[in-house]
């Protein structure tokens, strides 16, 4: 091996960028990019990370299905 060589990349190191790589591509749901960074994309995820993130998808989607209130002008 040289002296340039580049460290080997962790694997928390490869998941975030991958996340990253996610939410800013063109076309993709940087939410729910988002979601799957905080609970899945981990090396070492918690023992409940799938239900939590089910959770926070279930939310996001409640959020998006509820019509935005229109408050009525009186005059």
């Amino acid at each position: 091996m040289d002296g340039d060589s580049v460290p080997p990349e962790t694997p928390d190191m490869f998941l975030i960028a991958l996340g990253q790589n996610l939410k800013e591509k063109k076309g993709i749901d940087a939410e729910l990019a988002a979601i799957l960074m905080t609970h899945i994309l981990k090396a070492v995820t918690t023992q409940n990370a799938v239900a939590q993130a089910k959770e926070a998808i279930l939310k996001l989607a409640v959020e998006r299905a509820t019509p935005p209130k229109v408050e009525a002008i009186n005059g």
